[in-house]
């Protein structure tokens, strides 16, 4: 634990999609306090680099808390990264922290640096280039995309409660709403009709539906028009750790942006992307992105082709 980092606070917001973006400030900060909420604190399990881990929500009694610890821990440098929520940068500004960098956002007026260069890029891409400046290292190309590695005794736990789906042949995995642990999708979705026809028309035996925080009916609509077998397992009812196992072990894992795509990507799975703005692909070796204009006029073929593609790419990698 280096003493820079030990004297840093790192306030994430959102859920996992976004400590996972974030994953390259809290791996450049060794040794830093981590704050966050009860989604994201999963993603920091196996990341050497945490010194220590608080959790904390929106509430005010937990603001107040958060506002008390940065304020009397004895932080010198306070990262904010995105999404740079509001409420999260008034506190590290009040809290008095000298030294505070903040990804750009309307509160960019709370930081004492300066991030140029940052607007436009992927997330993951800023957050690094905020992590460099954060150590004052000079610019360079990032390192890697987020990772997730579950333990062996996780992958082991989750093939045992899933063996007629992950021990016969890898499932294709559907995520036709947000996929979020306990945040739903507000924006449109590709039509559950559409999820249905590439799971029928997959090389894929057997189909799992990952069903996040709101995604009960466009789960079911979509579960009706498959006729392969179909298991249905619930976002909240797993840890961070376990939807990374059950990604891993995967055909493909087909969705869109929010907390289960991102995970997959970070697993290493094999991840097709459908979405449009304002949505933020995962970054990956093996994501596949499937951008649209109008989700009603983009057809499963495409879909299935990509996904053909990328399946004899990795057959003959």
């Amino acid at each position: 634990m280096s003493e820079t980092g030990a004297r840093t606070g790192i306030v994430l917001g959102g859920g996992v999609r976004e400590a996972l973006m974030a994953q390259s400030v809290i791996r450049a900060c060794d040794g830093a306090t981590v704050f966050a909420s009860g989604d994201a604190i999963g993603t920091l399990i196996g990341v050497p680099a945490v010194g220590r881990s608080v959790l904390f929500d929106d509430s005010p009694g937990q603001l107040w808390q958060l506002f008390k610890r940065l304020r009397t821990g004895g932080f010198t440098t306070a990262v904010v990264p995105f999404p740079a929520r509001p409420a999260h940068t008034m506190l590290v500004y009040f809290a008095g922290i000298p030294r505070r960098l903040i990804f750009p956002h309307a509160s960019q007026w709370a930081a004492t640096e300066s991030t140029p260069g940052l607007d436009g890029l992927h997330p993951v891409e800023a957050n690094w280039r905020l992590a460099l400046i954060s150590n004052r290292r000079p610019m360079q190309a990032m390192s890697e995309p987020p990772r997730l590695q579950p333990a062996e005794a996780v992958r082991k736990q989750a093939l045992a409660r899933w063996s007629s789906f992950l021990g016969v042949a890898r499932p294709l995995i559907l995520i036709p709403g947000g996929g979020g642990w306990s945040r739903a999708r507000l924006g449109p979705c590709w039509p559950a009709e559409r999820f249905a026809v590439v799971a029928n028309q997959s090389a894929a035996e057997r189909i799992m539906l990952f069903n996040g925080a709101g995604d009960e009916r466009i789960v079911r609509e979509t579960r009706a028009g498959i006729v392969k077998p179909t298991a249905v397992v619930n976002v909240a009812d797993l840890t961070v750790e376990e939807l990374a196992a059950i990604s891993e072990l995967s055909y493909a894992v087909l969705g869109h942006d929010g907390d289960a795509l991102h995970c997959a990507a970070a697993a290493g799975a094999l991840v097709l992307a459908i979405g449009r703005q304002p949505d933020i692909p995962p970054l990956g070796d093996r994501v596949v992105n499937c951008w649209v204009d109008d989700y009603d006029r983009y057809p499963a073929r495409q879909v299935l082709e990509a996904l053909s593609a990328q399946a004899r790419v990795d057959t003959y990698a």
